[in-house]
């Protein structure tokens, strides 16, 4: 073995000092931080459209100790959330064309169950009885968001823009919201609008549950933009479709046989909700809306076949995801073409300047 001369040997012992130090630093109840992207590279000439939007994931994926100390997810078997993560940003990435570029800032993975409203807390013997039994499970389920953001100190970290959006990892009955946001002039994307959180700006909180998958979580995606084009709309109603967005989530079902790309629940050709693998054919101008603003009221058949399995599921959010328009200038409406940037700068556009009504 080669020994260390003097020189080397101050240096390994000063990093281990220095990493000590950041160990020292961490939250308590964080067992494992790593910084992933702080500065994502600005766009170039060729993808001027890209949009990074900086992400604090907090991962609570306590370790149970009857399973042989494995964190929770692989104790009860279910996603690993870090390829749940990669594939959901592919998705939204391609789906945006780069409007929405998620980057991770910071990936917390946290040894601790969430406290919830009323200040209950899971242990792994509790929370394991709960997954045998739903009945054993806590009520009410709702998580303490403003506990967990303090806890967490994510106000400082949304203010210097190291973070824009923060995301929670966990399982089944841990409270979370499919999404919400906190700040000031905070408002409903599904979600509880926690406006009494002290900081400079809105965020979003998504809410991913890890023994579901990717498709799940642009399901909670989709229902975000909804409630936020329903917003910038002032409103919306199925089958009144006197705005362009209810035209564009029109379906057949709702909407008197007028079919555009659908909503997060109802596809063009549902019979019902979550009807994402329905065989039958309807005609929809949902390819019309990759022209938007320039629509020629053109319309084709559409089934589950247009946007394919076997996720069904997975395959309609991502279609409808790449169907929302987003090209330049400002309609006749007088709302922008690209609605993706009233999804990445909502508190721009919906909360410090409101399109009039």
């Amino acid at each position: 073995m080669a020994r260390l001369g003097k020189p080397a040997l101050a240096i390994l012992i000063m990093g281990v000092i220095i990493a000590t130090l950041i160990t020292l630093c961490t939250p308590r109840a964080t067992s494992r931080s790593s910084v992933i992207s702080n500065a994502p590279a600005p766009a170039t000439a060729t993808n001027t459209a890209e949009v990074p939007v900086r992400v604090l994931v907090l991962d609570f994926d306590p370790i149970i100790a009857d399973s042989g100390g494995r964190p929770m997810h692989r104790a009860f078997r279910w996603n690993d959330p870090r390829t749940l993560a990669d594939g959901y940003i592919a998705d939204v990435r391609e789906a945006s064309s780069g409007r929405m570029s998620y980057h991770i800032a910071e990936w917390r993975t946290i040894d601790a169950f969430p406290v919830k409203r009323d200040g209950f807390r899971y242990t792994p013997a509790t929370f394991a009885a709960c997954i045998r039994r739903n009945e054993r499970c806590h009520s009410p389920d709702g998580l303490d968001y403003e506990a967990v953001i303090r806890e967490q100190r994510v106000a400082p970290l949304v203010a210097s823009g190291t973070a824009d959006e923060v995301w929670l990892f966990g399982g089944p009955y841990f409270g979370y919201f499919e999404s919400a946001m906190a700040g000031p002039g905070a408002f409903d994307i599904n979600g509880d609008a926690l406006t009494n959180v002290p900081s400079t700006r809105a965020f979003p909180i998504m809410g991913f549950n890890g023994e579901r998958g990717v498709a799940e979580m642009l399901h909670n995606l989709c229902h975000r933009i909804e409630a936020t084009m329903s917003r910038a709309y002032g409103g919306w109603v199925a089958a009144d479709l006197r705005t362009n967005w209810a035209r564009f989530a029109a379906n057949a079902h709702q909407a008197n046989g007028r079919a555009g790309v659908g909503s997060c629940h109802y596809p063009p050709n549902a019979m019902g909700d979550y009807d994402y693998a329905n065989t039958r054919s309807v005609e929809s101008d949902a390819d019309d809306w990759l022209l938007y603003p320039s629509l020629t009221e053109a319309r084709r058949p559409v089934s589950r076949d247009t946007w394919g399995g076997p996720d069904y599921h997975r395959g309609y959010m991502r279609w409808w995801l790449t169907h929302l328009p987003k090209a330049a200038g400002t309609n006749d409406d007088g709302r922008l073409n690209d609605w993706w940037a009233y999804v990445v700068r909502f508190d721009e556009l919906l909360i410090r300047n409101p399109p009039a009504k």
